[in-house]
């Protein structure tokens, strides 16, 4: 079963963000525990990254991060 994460398909989604939808696409492939906790974490500086840009909100990054962590540590993360 795959865990839904509507914000960050949404943000995947925009040409401009080809890179994040490369390491989403990565998150989701991961097998590995170490795999998946190393792509949380690029994933969690790449948001960074776009905050401190001003891409995203801070309730947008928060929100995305939140997706990534229940990804891999599931509902109660």
């Amino acid at each position: 079963m795959s865990t839904p994460m509507p914000a960050c398909e949404a943000l995947a989604a925009d040409p401009a963000r080809y890179i994040f939808k490369q390491l989403l696409s990565a998150l989701k492939e991961a097998d590995l525990y170490d795999e998946k906790h190393h792509m949380v974490t690029r994933i969690g500086g790449y948001l960074a990254a776009l905050m401190e840009c001003g891409v995203i909100t801070v309730e947008q990054s928060r929100a995305l991060r939140n997706e990534t962590r229940v990804f891999m540590w599931g509902p109660a993360a």
